[in-house]
């Protein structure tokens, strides 16, 4: 019974860390912010991070799209760029695990955490290739869709990973990124 009451505590104590308000995302004359969607993925990082990996959690992709009174094209991109901003808050938990380890073995770390947009570089040409077979009357919304979905699934697999590496964090930059404070 401790040990089952010991892991209904840990996700809450382990999670304090969160990102703050989504950006406010201005283009084509429309002002976006992806709060629907942020409060959704929110909801789910309170589980922990295998909350991050559920079926809700992909429901949860497009929420802010999909309310959004734009153009499709345009609310499809606000809501992306609102997961690029959730794989850059990730990278920076990356950088500071990265220096936190030892100066010898992190050269090839330190590149592989310096550049989040490396995360997405394939995004764009899949998503061509998929919706290109279809040439459908809505191709650029379904590439905007198509996009902003592969980014969001890449941001949601992310931080699942660092949010559990962020269990065992015990000092160090990382440590602070995770939330937690000596003491």
């Amino acid at each position: 019974m401790k040990w089952l009451a010991l892991v209904l505590v840990m996700p809450v104590a382990g999670f304090a860390q969160t990102f703050g308000a989504p950006p406010v995302v201005e283009m084509d004359g429309m002002t976006f912010a992806a709060t629907e969607t942020d409060s959704c993925i929110n909801d789910q990082v309170t589980k922990g991070p295998g909350g991050l990996v559920t079926r809700a959690a992909r429901a949860c992709i497009g929420y802010s799209a999909r309310v959004c009174t734009a153009g499709p094209v345009a609310c499809a991109a606000g809501e992306k760029a609102y997961w690029d901003w959730r794989i850059a808050k990730n990278y920076t938990g990356l950088q500071a695990w990265v220096a936190d380890r030892a100066e010898d073995d992190t050269d090839d770390l330190r590149a592989s955490v310096s550049n989040p947009a490396a995360a997405t570089a394939n995004v764009v040409l899949e998503c061509a290739l998929r919706v290109g077979q279809t040439e459908t009357t809505t191709a650029d919304a379904d590439k905007a869709t198509c996009e902003m979905r592969e980014t969001a699934l890449i941001a949601l697999e992310l931080e699942f990973t660092v949010r559990e590496a962020c269990a065992g964090a015990e000092g160090g930059a990382f440590a602070q990124f995770c939330g937690k404070t000596d003491g």
